[in-house]
């Protein structure tokens, strides 16, 4: 056999091992191997070197599925602990809107005045709660208010008088501070014709 064949032979031996190979080139090589004693050999070292490993262990399946869970069980933790951080933010927003900078309770408009205030002034009495007062801040009051006493099981803000002034209320936010406003008009109602 002359050498370009046994170089080509030499090139297409590890498809022929392997047997994926046209019927026509597997011909050629089965007829070259049988007259060339060299390809012989080297096919047959390929034939034993080339065997494809059958693994029975399940560990490197195991050892994906467990990445995968916990994989898993990490999103589903941060998913969890952004969105409980996400209503956190909402709820501390929500405490701390500023409240209508002028509220009309009972025919008198009240503006905010001064710093909020931890705890009442002595003397300080209770005048009724407030249902339905927004956290928006507004420059006037778009609602009247009508403050009443009701009983603790109301919702809403309760309000008080301050015992000092008379003209000066509190309004409680659900925070637990008070907010000061000063009377500073009343609400004229129309007469009727």
């Amino acid at each position: 056999m002359d050498k370009t064949s046994c170089n080509i032979i030499k090139d297409i031996l590890p498809l022929y091992v392997d047997d994926v190979v046209s019927e026509d080139t597997r011909n050629m090589v089965s007829e070259h191997i049988e007259h060339c004693e060299n390809c012989r050999k080297i096919y047959e070292k390929m034939k034993v070197h080339v065997s494809i490993p059958i693994e029975n262990s399940a560990k490197p399946l195991k050892k994906f599925k467990r990445a995968w869970k916990r994989k898993k069980i990490v999103l589903v933790c941060s998913t969890l602990i952004a969105a409980i951080a996400i209503m956190c933010c909402a709820l501390f927003a929500v405490e701390h809107f500023v409240y209508q900078e002028k509220i009309a309770i009972n025919g008198a408009v009240y503006t905010q005045k001064y710093g909020n205030i931890t705890e009442l002034p002595a003397g300080s009495a209770e005048i009724g709660y407030l249902r339905g007062i927004s956290f928006w801040s507004t420059a006037n009051p778009t609602e009247d208010f009508m403050a009443t006493n009701l009983d603790g099981k109301y919702g809403g803000n309760p309000i008080y008088q301050s015992g000092d002034n008379a003209q000066i209320i509190y309004l409680e936010d659900y925070s637990g501070f008070y907010i000061p406003f000063e009377l500073t008009e009343y609400i004229t109602v129309p007469e009727s014709e």
